[in-house]
Order: C-alpha cells, then sequence, then structure tokens
C-alpha cells in the first residue's frame, strides 16, 4: 500500500474512533448529528484516498482536516469541566491531525516523484 494509501487507513481509524466515542458517549443531539456525519466524511475520505487517490482527495483532506481540528477544539472547550469527553475529544484531535498531516506529507512525496497530478 502506498502512503496516500496509508493515510486513507488513518483517516478510517479517526472516522471509526470518532463514530464510536460518538455513540458510546455523547448525549447533545446537536453533537451526536455533527460528529457522526464528520465521521462518515472522513470514512468516505479514507476509501477514497485507499482507492483513488489524486490531487482533488488531497485538497479535501486539507479541508476535513482543518474542518475536524476546529470542531473537536470547540468541543473540547465545551466539555471542559468533564475531564472524560475533555480527554476524549483531545484524543480525537490528536487522530485526525495525524491522518491529515500524513496525506499532506504524502502528497508531497507523491509530487516531488511525479506520481500525483
Amino acid at each position: 500500500m502506498n502512503r496516500l494509501g496509508i493515510a486513507g487507513a488513518l483517516w478510517l481509524v479517526a472516522a471509526g474512533s470518532s463514530i464510536a466515542m460518538t455513540i458510546i458517549f455523547r448525549t447533545v443531539p446537536a453533537q451526536i448529528v455533527v460528529t457522526t456525519s464528520v465521521g462518515v466524511v472522513a470514512a468516505i475520505l479514507g476509501v477514497w484516498l485507499m482507492a483513488r487517490p489524486n490531487a482533488l482527495t488531497v485538497s479535501a483532506s486539507n479541508v476535513v482536516t482543518v474542518v475536524w481540528i476546529v470542531l473537536y477544539a470547540v468541543l473540547t472547550v465545551q466539555q471542559a469541566d468533564e475531564i472524560a469527553a475533555w480527554a476524549t475529544d483531545v484524543f480525537l484531535i490528536a487522530i485526525g491531525a495525524v491522518a491529515g498531516v500524513a496525506v499532506y506529507r504524502a502528497a508531497a512525496r507523491a509530487k516531488l516523484g511525479g506520481a500525483i497530478s
């Protein structure tokens, strides 16, 4: 599997973690809808990166990374008084950021090698 495929797998792990944490811990309906939606988008992105990586997929990953970090940062601030929720949100920020950086670096390396248009 190429580097973008591995990065796609990281997005799948992030999506699965997000959706699992939502099902297990979230109780606010708006949070459930938003975090589940972002998790589904991340899963689709992960599959897309594994199946057909291209420049559009990399750009989509950059956007999802920013949205992911902002969303979970807001949730971290909102739930700062609940240590378990806070820790979960910080973990999700980290895993999404790692996935996003992995895509960015893999794409940069592929462009240098001429493998991605």
